[in-house]
């Protein structure tokens, strides 16, 4: 019986051992990993590292996963990075998040934080290039959104009130420059409208908002005027001008709030001067062309 325990004892102790050399050897390959990390040997430490985490002993490693995150950071710059469905940028979220949650020392954590930030500002800037596509506005708001939640995982209570009205006033300016072009594109005029009232409704004053969306307006009512047929019945002329009216009547009022803001811009003050003219006031009229006059704006 004591010979049967020995064996089992000896036998025990054996595992241990060989478990805790399998422990080392997993280290050993983590501490390799970064080595050829730091020696900018990126493809083979992307090997090495994706052997590191998928192994027990280190899987809860925050290093392993920082690490991995870094190392696969140095392929998606060359390749992946003005991509919007980009799987190195999956890669390198997931494992910073993973890393996270591993509760990472201090040095760790900071750089997990500055390449997440990065991960961030990628999103961003993806969503400005889709910006200049006019086909690819679902997808540059899809990014915008990817860079504002990977910007909560950094800071949760972050405020994003002004970068909303950037992206929306930019995407409006956009929209609605492309609608001016070509007023048969409803599609453009759309999402120009819908962006513009975004930003106004975040920030009333928003000038840049406040002028593109009056033009759209002024723009369509100008439009409407072209297809008036006065030889048609009264009453299909008097719909038309109405709604020319209508539209007139809305740009003003958001240009007026530009140049309340600011009196010597000279777009605002050229467009009141046009938006009177269209709604037949002419005193109003006569005011804002000798403010044009003033302010060396060439007429027509």
């Amino acid at each position: 019986m004591n010979k049967l325990r020995n064996i089992f004892k000896n036998l025990l102790l054996g595992m241990i051992m060989l478990l805790a050399a399998t422990g080392f050897a997993q280290r050993d390959k983590l501490d390799r990993a970064i080595t050829l990390y730091q020696a900018k040997s990126y493809d083979a430490a992307r090997s090495a590292i994706d052997s590191v985490v998928r192994h027990p002993e280190t899987f809860n490693d925050p290093a392993a996963w920082s690490t991995r995150a870094f190392a696969y950071f140095e392929l998606y710059k060359r390749t992946e990075r003005n991509k919007l469905n980009s799987p190195l940028r999956d890669t390198i979220v997931s494992s910073l998040k993973r890393s996270n949650s591993f509760k990472p020392d201090a040095d760790f954590a900071a750089n997990n934080k500055k390449l997440m930030y990065n991960m961030s500002v990628a999103y961003y800037n993806v969503a400005l290039q889709l910006l200049q596509d006019s086909v690819n506005h679902a997808r540059s708001l899809i990014a915008y959104n990817k860079s504002k939640e990977l910007s909560k995982t950094i800071k949760p209570d972050t405020n994003f009130t002004s970068a909303d009205v950037e992206y929306f006033s930019t995407t409006g300016a956009i929209y609605s420059d492309i609608f001016n072009k070509d007023n048969s594109n409803m599609k453009a005029q759309d999402i120009a409208k819908v962006a513009l009232l975004k930003a106004i409704e975040l920030q009333p004053n928003n000038s840049k908002s406040n002028y593109n969306l009056g033009i759209m307006y002024y723009n369509q009512a100008a439009n409407l005027g072209k297809t008036l047929d006065y030889g048609a019945d009264i009453s299909q002329i008097d719909v038309i001008v109405e709604s020319i009216s209508k539209l007139a009547k809305q740009a003003e009022q958001l240009i007026d709030k530009v140049y309340k803001k600011d009196p010597k811009n000279p777009k605002a003050v050229e467009a009141l001067y046009l938006i009177y003219r269209m709604l037949n006031d002419p005193v109003k009229t006569e005011e804002f062309k000798k403010k044009c006059i003033e302010l060396q704006i060439k007429l027509d």
